[in-house]
Protein backbone atom coordinates (compact mmCIF):
# COMPACT_ATOMS: atom_id res chain seq x y z
CA UNK A 1 0.00 0.00 0.00
CA UNK A 2 1.59 3.21 -1.30
CA UNK A 3 2.67 5.47 1.51
CA UNK A 4 0.57 8.88 0.14
CA UNK A 5 1.65 10.91 3.53
CA UNK A 6 5.83 10.58 2.99
CA UNK A 7 5.19 10.69 -0.93
CA UNK A 8 3.27 13.88 -0.59
CA UNK A 9 5.77 15.61 2.10
CA UNK A 10 8.38 14.61 -0.40
CA UNK A 11 6.44 16.50 -2.74
CA UNK A 12 6.34 19.44 -0.83
CA UNK A 13 9.92 19.68 0.08
CA UNK A 14 10.72 19.27 -3.92
CA UNK A 15 7.69 21.86 -4.44
CA UNK A 16 10.39 24.11 -2.17
CA UNK A 17 8.13 24.17 1.08
CA UNK A 18 10.33 25.07 4.22
CA UNK A 19 10.31 23.21 7.13
CA UNK A 20 9.52 19.76 6.21
CA UNK A 21 13.00 17.58 6.88
CA UNK A 22 12.06 17.10 10.72
CA UNK A 23 8.49 15.51 9.52
CA UNK A 24 9.63 13.68 6.75
CA UNK A 25 12.83 11.97 8.54
CA UNK A 26 10.40 10.84 11.58
CA UNK A 27 8.28 9.60 9.24
CA UNK A 28 10.89 7.48 7.60
CA UNK A 29 11.80 6.10 10.45
CA UNK A 30 8.48 5.38 12.14
CA UNK A 31 7.76 3.10 8.88
CA UNK A 32 10.95 1.47 9.05
CA UNK A 33 10.70 0.53 12.56
CA UNK A 34 7.31 -0.41 12.13
CA UNK A 35 7.90 -2.60 8.96
CA UNK A 36 11.52 -3.50 8.98
CA UNK A 37 11.04 -6.25 6.66
CA UNK A 38 9.47 -4.13 3.26
CA UNK A 39 12.64 -2.40 3.45
CA UNK A 40 15.15 -5.67 3.31
CA UNK A 41 15.63 -5.57 7.17
CA UNK A 42 15.51 -8.86 9.33
CA UNK A 43 15.70 -7.06 12.95
CA UNK A 44 15.40 -4.12 14.33
CA UNK A 45 18.86 -4.46 15.04
CA UNK A 46 19.72 -4.06 11.63
CA UNK A 47 17.84 -1.49 11.32
CA UNK A 48 19.48 1.04 14.06
CA UNK A 49 22.82 -0.18 12.96
CA UNK A 50 21.76 1.38 9.21
CA UNK A 51 20.34 4.52 10.80
CA UNK A 52 23.64 4.47 12.67
CA UNK A 53 25.84 4.12 10.01
CA UNK A 54 24.39 5.89 6.89
CA UNK A 55 21.99 8.37 8.40
CA UNK A 56 23.69 11.73 6.97
CA UNK A 57 23.07 10.10 3.30
CA UNK A 58 19.50 9.03 4.49
CA UNK A 59 19.13 12.15 5.29
CA UNK A 60 20.13 13.45 1.85
CA UNK A 61 17.22 11.00 -0.15
CA UNK A 62 15.37 13.76 -0.50
CA UNK A 63 17.80 16.03 -2.24
CA UNK A 64 18.52 13.27 -4.64
CA UNK A 65 15.30 12.12 -5.78
CA UNK A 66 14.25 12.31 -9.38
CA UNK A 67 10.65 11.67 -10.21
CA UNK A 68 11.29 9.13 -13.17
CA UNK A 69 7.90 7.46 -12.65
CA UNK A 70 8.79 6.05 -9.18
CA UNK A 71 7.54 7.70 -5.97
CA UNK A 72 9.51 8.56 -2.95
CA UNK A 73 8.48 5.29 -1.50
CA UNK A 74 9.71 2.80 -4.13
CA UNK A 75 13.01 5.06 -4.35
CA UNK A 76 13.58 4.75 -0.34
CA UNK A 77 13.10 1.51 0.03
CA UNK A 78 15.44 0.36 -3.01
CA UNK A 79 18.37 2.27 -1.34
CA UNK A 80 17.53 0.87 2.29
CA UNK A 81 17.36 -2.68 0.60
CA UNK A 82 20.77 -2.21 -0.69
CA UNK A 83 22.15 -0.48 2.80
CA UNK A 84 20.71 -3.36 4.86
CA UNK A 85 22.47 -5.81 2.38
CA UNK A 86 26.20 -3.69 3.12
CA UNK A 87 25.47 -4.44 6.39
CA UNK A 88 24.59 -7.73 6.48
CA UNK A 89 27.74 -8.42 4.30
CA UNK A 90 30.16 -6.97 6.66
CA UNK A 91 28.31 -8.50 9.34
CA UNK A 92 29.34 -11.38 7.71
CA UNK A 93 32.85 -10.91 7.02
CA UNK A 94 33.16 -9.54 11.15
CA UNK A 95 31.91 -13.07 12.24
CA UNK A 96 34.35 -14.96 9.36
CA UNK A 97 37.25 -12.97 10.81
CA UNK A 98 36.53 -13.39 14.15
CA UNK A 99 35.72 -17.48 13.62
CA UNK A 100 39.03 -17.34 11.87
CA UNK A 101 41.08 -16.24 15.07
CA UNK A 102 38.82 -18.14 17.47
CA UNK A 103 38.76 -21.51 15.67
CA UNK A 104 42.00 -21.99 13.79
CA UNK A 105 45.19 -22.06 15.37
CA UNK A 106 47.79 -21.03 12.92
CA UNK A 107 51.74 -22.84 13.10
CA UNK A 108 54.28 -20.75 13.75
CA UNK A 109 56.61 -21.38 10.44
CA UNK A 110 58.91 -18.09 10.93
CA UNK A 111 61.19 -19.71 13.63
CA UNK A 112 64.94 -20.89 13.43
CA UNK A 113 65.35 -18.40 10.64
CA UNK A 114 69.09 -17.73 11.47
CA UNK A 115 72.24 -20.03 10.40
CA UNK A 116 73.18 -20.33 14.40
CA UNK A 117 72.07 -23.65 15.32
CA UNK A 118 69.44 -24.18 17.77
CA UNK A 119 70.52 -23.42 21.59
CA UNK A 120 67.84 -26.44 22.62
CA UNK A 121 71.00 -28.71 22.34
CA UNK A 122 72.72 -26.70 24.94
CA UNK A 123 69.83 -26.69 27.20
CA UNK A 124 68.90 -30.47 26.81
CA UNK A 125 72.53 -31.90 27.31
CA UNK A 126 74.27 -32.38 30.52
CA UNK A 127 77.94 -30.01 31.08
CA UNK A 128 79.86 -33.13 31.87
CA UNK A 129 78.75 -34.69 28.54
CA UNK A 130 78.96 -31.53 26.69
CA UNK A 131 82.46 -30.86 27.94
CA UNK A 132 81.44 -28.03 29.78
CA UNK A 133 83.19 -26.84 32.67
CA UNK A 134 80.97 -27.42 36.14
CA UNK A 135 78.66 -25.31 37.47
CA UNK A 136 81.21 -25.07 40.48
CA UNK A 137 84.09 -24.23 38.50
CA UNK A 138 85.61 -20.64 39.26
CA UNK A 139 88.56 -20.74 37.25
CA UNK A 140 89.66 -18.14 35.16
CA UNK A 141 88.41 -21.28 31.69
CA UNK A 142 85.10 -21.29 33.31
CA UNK A 143 84.20 -17.55 33.86
CA UNK A 144 85.28 -16.74 30.32
CA UNK A 145 82.96 -19.63 29.37
CA UNK A 146 80.12 -18.42 30.71
CA UNK A 147 80.69 -14.67 29.81
CA UNK A 148 80.63 -16.55 26.08
CA UNK A 149 77.30 -18.08 26.83
CA UNK A 150 75.89 -14.84 27.79
CA UNK A 151 76.40 -13.25 24.55
CA UNK A 152 75.15 -16.04 22.79
CA UNK A 153 72.21 -16.41 24.68
CA UNK A 154 71.36 -12.63 24.29
CA UNK A 155 72.59 -12.89 20.72
CA UNK A 156 69.78 -15.66 20.18
CA UNK A 157 67.09 -13.63 22.42
CA UNK A 158 64.67 -13.77 19.36
CA UNK A 159 65.00 -17.33 19.25
CA UNK A 160 64.31 -19.30 22.04
CA UNK A 161 62.44 -18.73 25.36
CA UNK A 162 63.35 -17.73 28.70
CA UNK A 163 63.03 -21.28 29.96
CA UNK A 164 65.33 -22.51 27.74
CA UNK A 165 67.57 -19.62 28.49
CA UNK A 166 67.39 -20.28 31.97
CA UNK A 167 68.07 -24.10 31.73
CA UNK A 168 71.20 -23.22 29.72
CA UNK A 169 71.83 -20.93 32.56
CA UNK A 170 71.59 -23.28 35.14
CA UNK A 171 73.56 -26.25 33.36
CA UNK A 172 77.00 -23.65 32.50
CA UNK A 173 76.65 -22.02 36.34
CA UNK A 174 75.18 -18.24 34.80
CA UNK A 175 72.63 -16.34 36.98
CA UNK A 176 69.79 -17.60 35.69
CA UNK A 177 67.71 -14.13 36.10
CA UNK A 178 70.60 -11.92 34.78
CA UNK A 179 70.74 -13.99 31.47
CA UNK A 180 66.85 -13.54 31.20
CA UNK A 181 67.18 -9.79 32.35
CA UNK A 182 69.44 -9.40 29.64
CA UNK A 183 67.49 -10.88 27.04
CA UNK A 184 64.49 -9.45 27.60
CA UNK A 185 65.80 -6.20 27.10
CA UNK A 186 67.28 -7.07 24.25
CA UNK A 187 63.66 -7.94 22.89
CA UNK A 188 62.08 -4.83 24.33
CA UNK A 189 64.20 -2.41 22.51
CA UNK A 190 63.42 -4.22 19.57
CA UNK A 191 67.47 -5.66 18.70
CA UNK A 192 67.15 -7.97 15.61
CA UNK A 193 63.66 -7.21 14.41
CA UNK A 194 64.35 -5.25 11.55
CA UNK A 195 61.52 -2.90 9.68
CA UNK A 196 61.37 -5.08 6.96
CA UNK A 197 60.74 -7.89 8.64
CA UNK A 198 58.08 -6.49 10.49
CA UNK A 199 56.28 -5.76 7.75
CA UNK A 200 56.37 -8.97 6.43
CA UNK A 201 55.14 -10.57 9.06
CA UNK A 202 52.06 -8.32 8.74
CA UNK A 203 51.93 -8.49 5.42
CA UNK A 204 52.01 -12.76 6.15
CA UNK A 205 49.01 -12.21 8.87
CA UNK A 206 46.86 -10.20 6.71
CA UNK A 207 47.01 -12.52 4.06
CA UNK A 208 46.99 -15.44 6.07
CA UNK A 209 43.52 -13.87 7.53
CA UNK A 210 41.63 -12.94 4.35
CA UNK A 211 42.69 -16.24 3.11
CA UNK A 212 40.74 -17.99 5.70
CA UNK A 213 38.29 -15.83 6.21
CA UNK A 214 37.74 -16.17 1.98
CA UNK A 215 37.64 -20.20 2.32
CA UNK A 216 34.66 -19.50 4.84
CA UNK A 217 32.50 -17.81 2.63
CA UNK A 218 33.93 -19.96 -0.76
CA UNK A 219 32.10 -22.86 1.35
CA UNK A 220 28.42 -21.50 1.95
CA UNK A 221 28.23 -19.13 -1.37
CA UNK A 222 26.32 -20.02 -4.06
CA UNK A 223 26.54 -17.12 -6.57
CA UNK A 224 28.52 -17.87 -9.43
CA UNK A 225 29.97 -14.74 -9.71
CA UNK A 226 30.52 -14.05 -6.09
CA UNK A 227 32.35 -17.55 -5.83
CA UNK A 228 34.27 -17.08 -8.99
CA UNK A 229 35.45 -13.91 -6.87
CA UNK A 230 36.33 -15.54 -3.85
CA UNK A 231 38.07 -17.72 -5.86
CA UNK A 232 40.59 -15.19 -7.26
CA UNK A 233 40.82 -13.97 -3.96
CA UNK A 234 41.79 -16.94 -2.15
CA UNK A 235 44.27 -17.77 -4.93
CA UNK A 236 46.08 -14.01 -4.84
CA UNK A 237 46.08 -14.24 -1.07
CA UNK A 238 47.99 -17.88 -1.21
CA UNK A 239 50.69 -16.60 -3.17
CA UNK A 240 51.08 -13.37 -0.83
CA UNK A 241 51.27 -15.33 2.22
CA UNK A 242 53.86 -17.80 0.46
CA UNK A 243 55.60 -15.33 -0.65
CA UNK A 244 55.59 -13.81 3.04
CA UNK A 245 57.10 -16.75 4.45
CA UNK A 246 59.61 -17.29 1.59
CA UNK A 247 61.17 -13.87 2.39
CA UNK A 248 60.94 -14.44 5.80
CA UNK A 249 62.46 -17.75 5.80
CA UNK A 250 65.54 -15.30 4.16
CA UNK A 251 65.55 -13.20 7.10
CA UNK A 252 67.35 -13.72 10.29
CA UNK A 253 66.39 -12.52 13.69
CA UNK A 254 69.63 -13.09 15.59
CA UNK A 255 70.78 -9.68 17.18
CA UNK A 256 74.11 -8.42 16.38
CA UNK A 257 77.40 -8.26 17.85
CA UNK A 258 77.62 -4.78 17.87
CA UNK A 259 73.96 -4.68 19.34
CA UNK A 260 74.82 -6.92 21.92
CA UNK A 261 77.97 -5.33 22.88
CA UNK A 262 76.21 -2.21 23.58
CA UNK A 263 73.79 -3.46 25.16
CA UNK A 264 75.74 -5.66 27.94
CA UNK A 265 78.07 -2.54 28.03
CA UNK A 266 81.59 -4.04 26.42
CA UNK A 267 83.87 -4.07 23.53
CA UNK A 268 82.35 -5.16 20.16
CA UNK A 269 85.85 -7.03 19.84
CA UNK A 270 84.88 -9.15 22.62
CA UNK A 271 81.85 -10.10 21.66
CA UNK A 272 83.25 -11.47 18.53
CA UNK A 273 85.51 -13.41 19.55
CA UNK A 274 83.25 -14.94 22.29
CA UNK A 275 80.52 -15.78 19.77
CA UNK A 276 83.18 -17.26 17.23
CA UNK A 277 84.88 -19.31 20.05
CA UNK A 278 81.90 -20.88 21.62
CA UNK A 279 80.59 -21.79 18.29
CA UNK A 280 83.90 -23.59 17.35
CA UNK A 281 84.27 -25.02 20.78
CA UNK A 282 80.25 -26.47 20.89
CA UNK A 283 80.39 -27.78 16.96
CA UNK A 284 81.14 -31.19 17.66
CA UNK A 285 77.95 -31.12 19.95
CA UNK A 286 75.68 -29.29 17.53
CA UNK A 287 76.72 -32.16 15.02
CA UNK A 288 75.71 -35.07 17.35
CA UNK A 289 72.15 -33.04 18.36
CA UNK A 290 71.42 -33.05 14.48
CA UNK A 291 72.57 -36.38 13.39
CA UNK A 292 70.17 -37.69 15.95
Amino acid sequence: MPNDELNTLVARKKRGEDGLEERILDRIARDVYRSPRLYGFRTEDEVGEVFERYWHRIAGLVDRYEDTGANFEAFLVSTLRYMALSVRRKQAWNSDREAVFVEESKAEIDRSFDSLPSMKSLSGTSPELAGFPAASDTGVCAVAFRRRVLFLCVKCANMMDDEEAATIARNVGLDENHVVEAMRRAREIGLGQRRRSVSRRRGRDAAWLRYETACRRLSRETDLPVRQALERSIERDRGLYRRAVALMARSKPSISNKAVAELLCIPKGTVDCGVGRILRQCAALYARSLSR
